[in-house]
């Protein structure tokens, strides 16, 4: 079965995207490759990384009481 998103190499892993556990139970999932899976996760993790300085920058901002 090839890759349901880039239909290039074998669909060797169960995505979900934003889904849950009850979306796999029911089999609302897709066959991915190795290769869009990580794509996937490494963009998601640089857009979080990205958020850092700016979240740093709040937590200065306020009184948090610790």
């Amino acid at each position: 079965m090839k890759c349901a998103n880039c239909d290039k190499h074998e669909g060797t892993e169960t995505w979900i995207d934003h889904g849950s556990t009850l979306d796999l139970i029911h089999g609302l999932y897709e066959k991915w490759c190795k290769c869009c899976c990580i794509k996937v996760q490494l963009e998601y993790a640089k857009e979080r990384a990205a958020a850092i300085p700016d979240l740093e920058k709040k937590l200065s901002e306020i009184q948090c009481g610790d």
